[in-house]
């Protein structure tokens, strides 16, 4: 039986390269997943930039796994087809590969668009979370449920189940995670609209569990897999918890007495000053 990460790798180097000859296809579930969202003004998609549906290592072993909502903002010089990524893409000879290379955190884009907060702050979150401050972009899987760049959101986003349930959720069930972490209420409207099974709810509008953030909400929803799908949100942010809040939300989850929080690693760019709230919303912000 053909592994569903290396289908749906092998499904996206396919398309990628296509389109970085001058096509643009998209077969089925494609064409619906497009004409899903509907955003105008700021809010208009974009077939110019290249379509990411993943970040990181699809082949390898993350520890991690976090759900987007879109890439973010097109940015031409990178994501064009004559851009910078375009060009690491043909180097690398697959997206997969150069995927890989977690090219969001390292030059050429850090060097002209400066530190990416939507990155490191999951990478903070990812090394919170497993209490190992030398959790690495490795250990980082993140995918997006619309590939496709917009600056910023104006509709809702509803994705064909299918398409989730083929280019998401089944590659994912193949990973070792009990937990599979999105931020930002839009994915509880998303989770609803998908009609996944909610399992807990726990602060706002739910059971206390000790957080200190008046607004901070956390719903539990259970994947086709089994694994649990945990939405949190928090006014004024679509990042995740400080490294405190996570202590607490760790153990609330998997019933585990709260445990030292991880220090910073000084060695680290992801590291410095820990915001509570992160109000970027995709990678290419």
């Amino acid at each position: 039986m053909t592994s569903a990460r290396v289908s749906i790798a092998a499904f996206w180097d396919a398309h990628t390269t296509t389109w970085l000859d001058g096509e643009d296809p998209l077969p089925e579930p494609l064409a619906d997943w497009f004409d899903s969202y509907a955003g105008a003004g700021a809010g208009a998609v974009t077939r110019d930039g290249l379509a990411e549906p993943y970040h990181g290592d699809l082949l390898g072993k993350p520890r991690m796994v976090v759900l987007g909502l879109n890439p973010g903002r097109f940015q031409r010089k990178f994501q064009a087809r004559d851009g910078l990524f375009a060009a690491e893409i043909r180097r690398y000879g697959s997206y997969r590969e150069w995927a890989a290379t977690f090219p969001y955190n390292r030059d050429p884009w850090t060097a002209t668009m400066g530190p990416n907060r939507y990155y490191r702050a999951r990478l903070r979150f990812t090394r919170n979370w497993l209490g190992d401050p030398k959790a690495a972009e490795p250990d980082l899987l993140i995918f997006e449920c619309y590939p496709w760049h917009s600056t910023s959101l104006t509709a809702p986003l509803r994705p064909p189940r299918e398409a989730i349930e083929k280019y998401v959720w089944q590659p994912i069930a193949e990973l070792p995670v009990e937990q599979v972490f999105a931020f930002g209420k839009p994915w509880h409207d998303l989770a609803q609209a998908l009609d996944l099974p909610l399992e807990a709810e726990l602060g706002a509008g739910g059971s206390k569990y000790g957080s200190k953030v008046r607004s901070r909400a956390v719903r539990v929803y259970r994947l086709p897999s089994g694994q649990s799908l945990v939405v949190e949100w928090h006014s004024g942010s679509a990042g995740p918890p400080s490294a405190k809040e996570t202590v607490l939300l760790r153990s609330a989850l998997t019933g585990g007495a709260p445990t030292e929080v991880v220090a910073p690693d000084p060695e680290s760019s992801v590291n410095g000053p820990e915001p509570e709230s992160d109000a970027t919303d995709g990678l290419s912000t």
